[in-house]
């Protein structure tokens, strides 16, 4: 238990130190350029090796200069499950966004919310911080995970490191290889939940 503690403490001022250094923002659509986005995650146990497949298609509509609406429709491939999700961007000047977004699970019959937070610090430097779970279906607070992540991003390559508390606590790491601006395949390694991911993202109008 202390040495988990000392490691918590350790990868949280890592975190806090590369936030100071960040240029990358790496959580996926709260500062999307495009109205169209298909997201393909493929995420795989290194617990027992089964793996999730769950794509989706987004469309956003711009409202205003600070506010913006994203229809997303998701379907997880193993469950045979329908996830729309409703995504609510707002940012103040363009530096500080907030992303809530709002997940229903057709099949399980489940509501889900999560909150996400990027701001731009001076020289293109940048921090996010996720609120996954908020609400799972139940109640507030129940199974919440509370992320935070800041990186360094140079040309083609973005790498991020982070922490996730509360649920599942955890490293959270992400290497991004861009082909272009808008699209890029995405690697990330979460300890929480024992995971791996994969997936390619593109963005159009």
């Amino acid at each position: 238990m202390k040495n988990r503690i000392k490691l918590s403490l350790v990868l949280t001022a890592l975190t806090l130190l590369f936030a100071t250094n960040a240029k990358a923002q790496i959580y996926d659509g709260i500062t999307q350029p495009t109205r169209f986005r298909v997201w393909t995650p493929i995420t795989t146990s290194l617990e027992d090796g089964n793996t999730t497949i769950a794509p989706f298609v987004g469309y956003k509509q711009n409202v205003c200069d600070w506010f913006s609406v994203t229809e997303v429709m998701q379907y997880n491939i193993n469950k045979g499950a329908f996830i729309p999700q409703v995504w609510l961007n707002f940012n103040v000047k363009n530096k500080f966004y907030v992303l809530s977004r709002s997940i229903y699970d057709i099949k399980a019959n489940e509501y889900r919310h999560t909150l996400s937070a990027t701001y731009k610090l001076p020289l293109g430097f940048m921090v996010d911080t996720t609120w996954e779970n908020m609400f799972d279906g139940k109640k507030f607070c129940n199974s919440d995970r509370l992320q935070f992540v800041a990186g360094y991003g140079y040309k083609w390559f973005v790498a991020n490191i982070g922490y996730s508390v509360r649920n599942k606590p955890g490293v959270v790491a992400n290497a991004r290889f861009k082909f272009s601006d808008n699209n890029w395949l995405q690697l990330k390694y979460d300890q929480g939940t024992n995971s791996i991911q994969a997936g390619l993202a593109f963005h159009f109008n």
